[in-house]
Parts: C-alpha cells; structure tokens; sequence
C-alpha cells in the first residue's frame, strides 16, 4: 500500500474517533433556556467586544478568566478539557493527507477564533508548536461553553437558583444564567454522534447521551454534571481516572468452592462502561502456587470493550461487551492444583489509540508529526491502570 492511503485510511479512523459527535440546535429548553442555536457548530466569532470593556474583559484567552474564576481554571487545567489539542490530535491534523481540521477542532478546539489561531499556525508551518497555536491550543476552555457573541452565559446561581440576565453593571455586562447548563443534554454536542453520521451495527461510534437517556439514572434525575461536575467542579473526570472508574463499579472477588470467581457491575455508571470505542477494561485472574507465585498457563482473562475496526468499506464492530447500567461479568478460575489466586481489573483508557491508530501512523508519518504521535503513543501507553487487585485464598 502506498504511503498517502495508509495514512489516510487510518488518518480518516483516528480523526472520527477524536471528534465526539455534533449536534446542532440547543439543549432541552429549561427556565430561562439558551438562545436558539448555541451548540449549532462550527460556532460563530464572537465580534468585537464593547470598547469600554477593559482587556481581561474583552479576552478570550483561559488565564483571563482567572482573574475572578481562579479555582474554576485551576480545576480546569487539571481536565482533560483543557488538553483536548493534544499531541495525538495536533499529530494527525498536521500529517500527510491529514484532513482539514475543523471537524475534530469542533469539539477539540471549539471557538471560531481557535480555528483562525490554529489556520494561521498550520499556514506558516508551524502547527506543532503550542506557542504558535495561540488559543487553539487552550483546547476545551472557558468560552467555548459559556460565551456567545461575547455575552456570558452560566448556571443558575448556587444558593438561590436564580436564572435570567444578571446586573448589566457587573463585569461582561452580567451574565445570563439558565438551568440549562445543569441538563445533560448540554453535553450532548461532544458526546453524541447525531443520525446523520451514521451507526455501526446499529450504534453511533459515539452514543453517551441516548446510553444515559436510556439508564436507571436519567430516570431518577441524575445528570451528567451531577457526576462529572460535583460541586460545579470544572474536572470532568472519567475513564482516565481510577477513583473516578471505581466509584462506578461494584467488584464481588470470592475464593468460592471449585474455584475463584470475580463478578463486576456497572452499578453506578449512568451509561455503557466503558462508553466509548476508545477503552479497553479486563478482568484477570492468574493461579498461584504455595509459595504465592503465579502459575504459568492458568491466566484467564474477560475484555469488556466495544471492539471496532475500518476498511474500505468502512466502519465494522468486531464484537460489543460493555457492561450497561446494571449488567454484570463473571470470570471464573478453577483452582486446579493452585493454592491461591490473584484477581483484578486492568483498565487500558487508551487502548484503541495505543494499539491501532497510533503504530500505523508511526510507520507512515515523519518530522514533526511523527515526534507527536510518538509523544501521543507513549503517553497512551503510561495511562492504564489496575483496580480491586485481590489476592485469594483456595479455601480448605
């Protein structure tokens, strides 16, 4: 195969998994909803700024923000939000027959001024250089969610719930609030593949929000944000994280009669664990001889995972076992001649970046996009982690 169609193929497969899913209109309409249209993508510039504004004011920029929102950005810049121009990204946008980059900076990159700033970089060759992104490189940040047309828009106010226009006095003219922010379809624009970018084996690649529409918690009035924004807190924590993928997650480890036996439940995850084609989580359990040493040749393994792949004819699954909300896994190990066993969870947040995108484009790419796939691959490689490790007994 050629060079340029390797590359694209898988290039064309790297790209569509980065972007998570468009969706054009506004969130459910709430008290005091949004304007028709805020999520409507590629969003619109902003415009120029009233001139009486000072220039923290009139800044788009995150560390502006910071000003009166310090703990907000702080929060922030530990998210993932914050790093969504990463080096895997920025690595295929910049490569060979890369695709034009304003699909994947929709949700990557969301403000118009970001494509202009990430355009500009690209045109002097100098895409890969965060200095030279300007705000693009920002990511996911602060105005992409709550700034239209440089008018403010967030939540209801924490104590009293008020919604609606705030002081116009105040800094930005006031901010708009609306319940709005606190429904889940307000993630939806990111984390939602919509009709028209088709289904695998009758599943967008991307489909969390109707995952969560469909769960136990969506029926009892749990958001989104309620777990990955507690407090209103700005870190957006999931698969990367292991308390986050733990507190999700009810294991049951037991050295029963006849063998060693490992059941997992999605016993609070208000969608698919894990959601999207990206993970892979295995549940392990190895023997152990008297001495506590793993005996070779009785690891069993179970791959939860929406395991997918691409060719010329596009997009296939090659088998789905995630667990939705409660659903659970068994692995089971006879004990054989073991005296023991060692059970737990391997968690690859990763994976299909790790072990798919990443070595093709390795193989095909060079220079400067070539250092950020690597960069992207080795990280990749350091995310996964073990949960619920347990060390068993074989009972008498």
């Amino acid at each position: 195969m050629k060079r340029g169609t390797a590359l694209r193929a898988v290039v064309t497969a790297a790209v569509f998994i980065l972007v998570s899913g468009l969706v054009s209109g506004r969130p459910a309409a709430g008290e005091d909803p949004l304007p028709a249209g805020y999520w409507t993508h590629p969003l619109a510039l902003q415009g120029e700024a009233p001139a009486d504004w000072g220039e923290a004011e009139r800044s788009l920029e995150p560390r502006s923000c910071a000003q009166c929102h310090e703990e907000k950005y702080a929060e922030w810049r530990s998210s993932l939000h914050a790093k969504a121009l990463s080096p895997g990204l920025v690595g295929q946008l910049i490569g060979a027959d890369a695709q034009d980059p304003g699909s994947c900076l929709r949700c990557h990159a969301p403000l118009a001024e970001q494509g202009q700033a990430f355009r500009e970089a690209l045109d002097k060759g100098l895409g890969h250089d965060r200095t030279a992104q300007g705000l693009a490189a920002a990511g996911n940040s602060c105005a992409g969610c709550h700034l239209r047309g440089n008018r403010r828009y967030g939540p209801p106010k924490a104590d009293s719930q008020e919604t609606g226009q705030g002081d116009p006095e105040a800094p930005h003219g006031g901010v708009y609030r609306s319940a709005d922010f606190a429904d889940s379809a307000f993630c939806k624009s990111c984390h939602q593949f919509p009709p028209s970018w088709g289904a695998v084996n009758g599943k967008p690649l991307e489909n969390t929000y109707n995952e969560w529409k469909a769960s136990p918690q969506a029926a009892a009035g749990v958001s989104c944000q309620s777990c990955h924004m507690p407090g209103r807190k700005h870190l957006w924590r999931g698969v990367h994280d292991p308390g986050m993928v733990k507190s999700g997650l009810a294991a049951r480890i037991e050295a029963a009669p006849g063998m060693a036996r490992f059941e997992l439940t999605n016993s609070g995850v208000g969608h698919a664990f894990p959601t999207y084609v990206t993970p892979k989580v295995v549940m392990k359990a190895v023997a152990l001889d008297a001495g506590g040493r793993p005996i070779e040749g009785t690891e069993v393994s179970h791959v939860i995972q929406r395991s997918v792949g691409s060719g010329s004819d596009g997009w296939y699954e090659n088998f789905d076992s995630r667990l939705l909300p409660g659903k659970s896994a068994v692995l089971e190990l006879p004990w054989g001649g073991a005296k023991g066993a060692r059970v737990w969870l391997e968690v690859y947040p990763d994976d299909f970046y790790d072990n798919n995108v990443y070595d093709g484009l390795l193989g095909s790419l060079d220079g400067e996009a070539r250092k950020l796939i690597a960069k992207a691959d080795e990280e990749a490689g350091k995310s996964r982690f073990r949960l619920f490790e347990t060390e068993l007994t074989r009972p008498d």
